[in-house]
Parts: structure tokens; sequence; C-alpha cells
């Protein structure tokens, strides 16, 4: 195997690779790149057994081959060359190292057989289609900071993608909760998604996608029971599902909420801020007192220490007195586009629903707390 790449190229690739392989790894062969040189391509694949990243790079190709290496120390080297060089990589005769070279630099990596590399980006009895990495971003974005960080349970660690009934037809719809909140985004149905499987997406899996959406106009996503696989002509990032069933999520989103109260959403987040430097340090808890076209905001905490701030709101109902944790409210409304938020309440102690008037697709519900 013998190859050129320009630093900046590999380097990116690499990049993909740093988040997904483990340093130590008990099995040796993970802690290795994939590099796969064939037909003016370099193909690099890592992985860590739950999920793969491999990338598709130009190159400059005089020998075809595959090995593996250090992806830690190459990522390192490659790294600290300088920008612009060429990198020059040659598979010693034993196959047991890779010579790289950039200007006067020249290193000597030790390389372990690509045959005992795992096989994990192929996937059969697939159903695929296709979205736009601003569609998949939004999706993912808006449901992921609800999945719970616990791992007791398991089918809670990840959002939820499925086919569902929308208010007009079937929709495409990720979910995510922790039991404190909940987030709901949908969209229209994409060609092919018709009879797909429901999935539980890992959160590690979502961190990687969301920075392949970034630069992709257009992903295709291809689903089985057991794994999914998101593609672009430069990526591929390949994982494993939770294996577990979502609840009935549909049983915590209240049908009640009756009452409505529009507020400005950079204000409310600038006072929910202000008022939570005083609220206890482990709840986070802040308190809303609602009465006609006035919100009071208000934490305490066990030093007897207090702050209270007043705005206006547009509600007409009658009082309510509700808990939030300060940050929860924070998480939801950073997510909001629009310039307010919509409450929909129903009593002090009844989950309270959140919705973007800008994106009325995308639906938030949280949990209060005794205050």
């Amino acid at each position: 195997m013998k190859f050129s790449i320009t630093r900046e190229v590999l380097l990116e690739n690499l990049g993909y690779s740093q988040s997904v392989v483990e340093k130590k790894s008990s099995i040796a062969i993970l802690s290795n790149v994939r590099l796969e040189a064939k037909d003016n391509k370099l193909v690099t694949t890592a992985t860590d057994n739950d999920i793969a990243v491999q990338g598709v790079a130009d190159a400059f190709v005089e020998n075809a081959g595959i090995t593996t290496v250090s992806a830690h120390k190459l990522f390192e080297i490659v790294r600290k060359l300088p920008e612009g060089v060429m990198v020059n990589a040659e598979l010693t005769e034993t196959g047991d190292r890779l010579a790289i070279s950039a200007g006067k630099a020249h290193f000597s990596l030790a390389c372990l057989d690509a045959a005992a590399f795992p096989d994990f980006t192929s996937i059969n009895d697939k159903k695929s289609f296709m979205l736009s990495g601003t569609e998949l971003k939004r999706l993912l974005i808006k449901a992921q900071f609800a999945a719970s960080q616990e791992d007791t349970r398991k089918y809670l660690n990840g959002v939820y993608l499925h086919v569902a009934d929308g208010a007009e037809g079937k929709v495409l719809r990720c979910v995510a909760t922790d039991g404190h909140r909940l987030a709901s985004v949908e969209q229209a149905l994409p060609s092919g998604a018709e009879s797909m499987s429901g999935v539980i997406i890992p959160r590690k899996t979502i961190s990687e996608i969301k920075r392949l959406a970034d630069k992709a106009k257009e992903i295709k996503v291809t689903i089985t029971d057991k794994k999914i696989q998101f593609e672009t002509p430069e990526m591929v990032i390949t994982s494993k599902v939770i294996d577990g069933t979502f609840p009935d999520y549909q049983r915590v989103i209240p049908k009640e909420n009756n009452f409505e109260m529009d507020v400005a959403r950079l204000p409310l987040l600038q006072a929910v801020d202000r008022v939570a430097v005083l609220s206890h340090e482990k709840s986070r808890s802040i308190k809303f007192s609602l009465k006609s076209n006035q919100l009071v905001i208000s934490a305490n905490n066990p030093d007897q220490e207090n702050a209270t701030e007043e705005m206006r709101v547009d509600y007409d109902n009658g009082d309510i007195d509700l808990g939030f944790n300060a940050r929860y409210m924070s998480e939801i409304g950073n997510l909001i586009e629009g310039d307010d938020m919509q409450f929909f309440l129903r009593d002090g102690t009844s989950p309270v629903i959140l919705k973007d008037p800008k994106d009325v697709d995308a639906l938030f519900v949280l949990m209060p707390m005794r205050i």
C-alpha cells in the first residue's frame, strides 16, 4: 500500500475517528483506524463495536492496500504537521509498519492485521430514505436534550425515531424523555420511510450525526432492527440501536391544558437565569406565580436568600403557582426559534406543554416540581 493525501483532508477524516475510538480498549484492534487505499480514494474506518465512522477522501494511490494503525497516534502526527503539506504513507513489505512522511518529518507506526478489524458498516434487510442535513439536525437536536443521562433505564438513553400519526397523516417523529421532561419533534414522512421500524438512537451516535448534518445537504438514512446508518458521499456513520421498547409517551402528553400563556422568550430566559442564582443548588427550583397578564418568578435557598422578578405576559385565566427546574426551562427556551414561547397549563400540579409558534411541529412537556 502506498498513497499520498493532503494533510487537511486526512486530518478532517481522522478527527471523526477520534470521537469514536477508545484510546485504551481491551480489544487492541479497536484502538486502531482502518486505512484502505484504492481507486485514488482513502477510506478511513473507526469503531468501538457500538458505532462506526467511515470517511472517504480523494488521495493519490500508487499501490492499493489495507492496514490498521493507532488512531490516536496517527491523528496527533497529522495534527502537528505544517498546514498545506502532502502526507505520504507506505506499508512495509512485511506489513507490520506504516511509514509516514511529510517534508522532512518521518514516522514509523506499528500495524495490526486489518482482517481482525470488525466489519461494522455492512447492514442487511434495510429500509432507506433521504433527509436533508437541516431536517435531520432539527429532529435530533430538539429531542436529544430530553434523553436520560442515567443508565438504569437504557431505553430512555436515546432518541426514539419512528413513524407516527400526525394531525394530517403519517409523520416522521423523534421523541426523548427522562421522566422529568419530554420532547417531540416531527416532520412530513419521507418517501421510503413508510414501513420503517421504530428505533432508539443512542446519545453518542446523535453527537456524531449532528457533526455530519452540519456539512451535508442530503443524508441517506438506513434502518434495520439492530442498526441505523447515516450516509453521505464523504462519510458513513453506522450505529447499533438501543435494545428495548420505548414507553408509551402519548400518555405523558396532557390533553386538557386549556390555559395559555404567551411570553417573550428572551426576557423570560434572562429572568429565569437571574432568579436561579439564588435557587437551591441541588434542585435548581424556581417558582412561577401566574396572574392576569403578570408572571412573578421567584427562588429561595436554605440560606434564606431569595430572588423575585416580575414580568408582563399574555394570560387571562385563573391564578396558578408552579415550580420548575430552572435548567430544564432554559434548555427548552434555547431550542425555541421564535421570539415568543407558548405555555399551555391546567393547574399547579399537572405537566405543562411548551410550544414554539415558529415551529409548530415541535412540542415540549415539562413536569412541575413541588414548591
